[in-house]
């Protein structure tokens, strides 16, 4: 096992926190679907986290454990073997807090967290699985096997400033009229509210009441009211690991989702869908088109193939060399080409070789079309039968992790840069296909933009 390396303020990595394993969006995602978007983050990203209340309590991952040995494509085994491989790192708390008796609870092991839960809560309120499930038990001995392993990368977190985090988020949500949080609890009878504030109001509170409050209260868990608690506390974890959020909505339907209003502030608008675009429309607003693997193919590849598809993008998390061109005097435009003629490049080699290990399944290939964001047609306007995500995933590159570019310009401006510095992938393919497709990739998939400061570990 290696403790989470320290990273230097001046190299912001592409890395990500898995939100899709919040375990209340169990139901946002089939286990194939997770594979799929594991294996696009664990192809993008440096590094991708997971924490420990994603793998003690999500019935998608203890659900395939039980299946673990009866098929290739499962969910579960390539997760611990990416966890294994160092790709995938494991948030550990250091302490949980027993509110019985109002202290901290060392933990060392998943096990020791799954202890700990059961001293605060032994009949399982406000959990998703049940504290007698023999299969999670099983679990966790496995992976706690795992984490122990030379390969394996564990990022010790501080259990109480990550629940401050989410503590804060909540509060001032709550408290700000203009929120999406805000306009969801306004629609809420006046005593679930009142008994709501009564949460917010304790010294500390977490995740686990308000859930508990929420589910006990009638509201079904796509409710958005619960969905966005388990925003609110991915962000906490992701900002723990320094990264950004990868992770996928419910299918909300034309119009702004939740997690898109969240992360970009914005209004959360469930209207009709606006004038459609035709494919060709947009396709032309596209940097670049690639032949690419539709969803489906690229949640077959296996453990070994994603790390040798890895080497291949070396270049995509060291940008720098594609940014020495003649003319600096706009870095945000040369950052943007650089980073979409990397990533062309990069699919289009991932491509391949699904192309040559997988000819039978690929005669029909679809294409990827590469957008900078900022030239991005709203996609709630696009034609479902031609592009299969909602808000699509979207990658990018921190200035800071570019020397070049990083010591050139102000804090101000490098956030500026980064907002406008991203790009978004969308699958393409035949209308045939579309609703074949949707069983292997979420509606609406989302790497947040990264908003990190280069002071911020």
């Amino acid at each position: 096992m290696r403790r989470g390396d320290d990273r230097s303020i001046h190299a912001l990595r592409a890395t990500s926190q898995f939100a899709a394993l919040e375990p209340i969006w169990a139901g946002i995602s089939s286990t194939i679907q997770l594979r799929a978007l594991l294996v696009l983050g664990a192809l993008f990203n440096e590094r991708v986290y997971v924490h420990d209340t994603q793998l003690v309590d999500n019935p998608r991952v203890v659900g395939d454990f039980s299946r673990s040995d009866l098929r290739e494509s499962n969910f579960y085994r390539l997760l611990r073997e990416l966890i294994a491989a160092g790709v995938v790192a494991v948030g550990l708390r250091e302490h949980n807090y027993l509110y019985r008796e109002d202290r901290l609870d060392p933990c060392d092991s998943l096990a020791d967290v799954l202890g700990s839960w059961k001293k605060n809560s032994p009949d399982g309120k406000g959990w998703v699985i049940s504290p007698i499930s023999q299969a999670r038990d099983r679990m966790i001995t496995e992976l706690d096997g795992v984490l122990a392993g030379d390969g394996s990368v564990v990022v010790r977190y501080d259990y109480a400033r990550t629940k401050d985090g989410f503590m804060r988020q909540v509060r001032d949500a709550a408290n700000s009229p203009d929120s999406v949080l805000a306009g969801l609890l306004s629609q809420q009878p006046a005593e679930l509210r009142r008994r709501y504030d009564g949460i917010l109001a304790r010294p500390r509170f977490s995740h686990t009441p308000i859930f508990a409050l929420l589910h006990d209260s009638g509201l079904p868990v796509n409710d958005e009211l619960i969905q966005i608690h388990g925003l609110f506390d991915e962000i906490a974890h992701a900002n723990a690991f320094d990264a950004r959020l990868l992770g996928s909505d419910w299918d909300s339907g034309p119009g702004t989702g939740l997690a898109e209003a969240v992360l970009s502030d914005g209004p959360f608008e469930q209207r009709d869908a606006t004038p459609r675009l035709r494919a060709e429309e947009l396709v032309e607003a596209a940097y670049r088109m690639v032949e690419g693997p539709s969803p489906d193919l690229l949640a077959m590849l296996r453990f070994e193939e994603i790390l040798e598809l890895r080497g291949q993008a070396r270049e995509l998390f060291e940008i720098q060399s594609y940014l020495e061109l003649p003319d600096t005097r706009d870095p945000d435009d040369a950052l943007s080409a650089a980073l979409a003629d990397c990533a062309a490049d990069y699919w289009q080699h991932i491509c391949d070789h699904i192309r040559s290990t997988r000819p039978h399944l690929t005669v029909k290939p679809s294409k990827i079309g590469i957008f900078l964001r900022r030239r991005m047609p709203t996609l709630a306007r696009a034609a479902e039968r031609f592009a299969t995500t909602g808000l699509s995933t979207l990658t990018e590159v921190a200035f800071n992790a570019v020397p070049l570019i990083g010591g050139m310009v102000s804090e101000e401006s490098k956030h500026s840069m980064l907002r406008r510095a991203n790009l978004e992938f969308v699958f393409f393919t035949e209308s045939a296909r579309m609703r074949e497709l949707r069983d292997f990739f979420p509606h609406r998939g989302w790497i947040s933009s990264d908003m990190r400061s280069s002071t911020s570990r």
